[in-house]
């Protein structure tokens, strides 16, 4: 065979294969489906759309498909730009300019410029928890001309963009207009620039979205919630649902395409259906016991310390949540998945030492004094964790009572020190440790001490992430050095989707659907 021969013999393969790869693309992109109504089965009847006014759940769920911020949260659930081209940090950590993305449009055709995100803001700076945490540290906000705001500090700090990524409650960006209607009430107006828009609510029965056709997204790829959005259905119906029963059977007949906060007692018979995926949300949150450091016993740290001491965390776990799925052991107070992740002190978590245990009760000169543990059957693993805990203290000497109430009442005494030295709770999903509340001196954690003040400022005032990262794992081996609260294990939740619905990953704090797309 001549060389030219060879070489045309070389082509066409080439262009075979080039083909057949271009084919399997397009194949793979026909599944990409636009079109079609997604149901999704919520446990509840939002209290409102406004997004600045709750942490509800409910309410992030549906409105951050409506609402966009200056900051998402990638995969790693770090800040990165949404409707911001780009910014800096200048004045030594103490200015933040914000160059916002040109041509972005909210859904009443209005484009995105600085007077919205000034009114926004400071109405979230108001309202919000977390907004009013940050405009303590701000000076002024300003507009130099369309497209920039200049937000000025009183003292430098990293936080900010974290601070402005929360996504519930977020830092949403209204139309000025919508501010200026809402004044001191509630946002009855839902516009934004998310890739859906608001079309109808209809309390009890359902929120109706639909693709919003003239999105400006980003062009880099999704990761987490931030990068492209795509509105592939043509509508979303979120339907209220407060009966678990009924969101399982739902998806089971085809009347949802998913539901959320499915019991995980549901797990072992839904896992190996062939008409109903079961994911598993990880991470979700962690049980702990609070400790009363303000009166009686746990005042003295080596009482705190061998509460800690005697635990064995995998029977307690065990009991309350059943099946390995659904927990691990792990002693970090941000989960593996994200990059605060660090096991700093963990030295100290699981320890299941009862020598240690009962001779730290002996040094502090612990007499068996009653130890009051509020907690609660209406959540079974705050009652289950309290009760297998409560069994391995007794074994070193502690005399625990536990003292079972409605949940209402826990949290209403919770606030009164003098009611209880124990408390059942868990911890929430937190984006960033410098707005996890159990690091600071409020109720119900209350934690306080002169050296972790010290870090929590490097924690909070340091710009680069290396700097807060080392600041964060020195606060973490506080942490397990004084023992304000203990952390038991991780725990993760259970929902259910139909097979029809792709592309969608179930990541916390809340789900999304924009980039999901649904079968024929």
């Amino acid at each position: 065979m001549s060389k030219s021969l060879r070489e045309y013999w070389v082509v066409c393969l080439f262009l075979a294969v080039m083909l057949l790869g271009s084919m399997a693309v397009v194949g793979a992109a026909d599944t990409l489906r636009k079109g079609g109504i997604l149901r999704v089965a919520i446990a509840g009847e939002p209290p409102t759309l406004d997004t600045h006014w709750t942490t509800a759940n409910a309410v992030g769920l549906i409105s951050w498909h409506i609402n966009e911020g200056l900051f998402a949260l990638d995969e790693k659930y770090a800040p990165v730009p949404m409707l911001l081209d780009d910014y800096r940090i200048e004045d030594g950590g103490k200015r933040y300019v914000f160059e916002l993305r040109k041509g972005v449009l909210f859904h009443n055709g209005k484009e995105l410029s600085a007077e919205d995100v000034i009114a926004s803001l400071n109405r979230w700076g108001r309202i919000a928890a977390v907004g009013k945490t940050l405009y303590e540290n701000i000076s002024s906000i300003a507009a130099p001309d369309k497209y920039t705001v200049v937000l000025q500090l009183v003292k430098p700090s990293g936080t900010v963009p974290v601070m402005l990524a929360i996504p519930n409650p977020m830092a949403a960006i209204y139309p000025k207009e919508v501010i200026e209607e809402a004044g001191e009430g509630k946002i009855t107006t839902f516009v934004g620039t998310g890739p859906y828009r608001f079309v109808e609510h209809r309390p009890d029965r359902y929120i109706k979205l639909k693709r919003f056709e003239d999105y400006i997204g980003r062009s880099e790829p999704a990761s987490g919630a931030s990068g492209m959005k795509h509105a592939y259905v043509d509508e979303i119906l979120f339907i209220p649902v407060p009966d678990v029963a009924v969101r399982i059977a739902g998806v089971e007949t085809g009347e949802y395409d998913y539901a959320e906060q499915i019991t995980q007692d549901s797990y072992g018979r839904l896992k190996d259906r062939s008409d109903i995926d079961t994911l598993i949300v990880k991470p979700w949150w962690w049980p702990m016991a609070v400790l009363n450091k303000d009166r009686g016993p746990f005042t003295d740290k080596r009482v705190r310390q061998a509460f800690l001491a005697a635990l064995d965390m995998e029977p307690i776990m065990a009991a309350a949540f059943g099946s390995k799925e659904f927990y691990r052991l792990d002693p970090g107070c941000l989960f593996k998945e994200q990059i605060w992740y660090t096991d700093a002190g963990g030295e100290n978590y699981n320890q299941a030492n009862l020598e240690k245990a009962r001779q730290l009760l002996k040094e502090a000169g612990y007499k068996g004094e009653p130890l009051r543990w509020m907690t609660t059957t209406e959540i079974p693993w705050v009652y289950t964790t309290a009760l297998v805990a409560s069994k391995q203290l007794e074994k070193v000497g502690f005399n625990i009572e536990l003292e079972v109430m409605d949940w209402a009442t826990a949290i209403d005494r919770r606030s009164r020190v003098e009611t209880w030295e124990i408390y059942g709770t868990a911890n929430t999903f937190t984006v960033d440790p410098a707005v996890w509340p159990s690091i600071y001196p409020a109720p119900p954690v209350n934690w306080k001490g002169e050296e972790k003040d010290k870090v929590i400022e490097r924690l909070n005032t340091e710009i680069t992430f290396e700097a807060r990262y080392a600041a964060w794992e020195e606060l973490q081996r506080l942490f397990y050095e004084d023992v304000p609260l203990v952390k038991f294990g991780d725990f993760f939740d259970l929902s259910i989707k139909s097979p029809r619905l792709n592309g969608f990953e179930p990541r916390p704090p809340i789900p999304y659907f924009w980039n999901v797309w649904l079968s024929k």
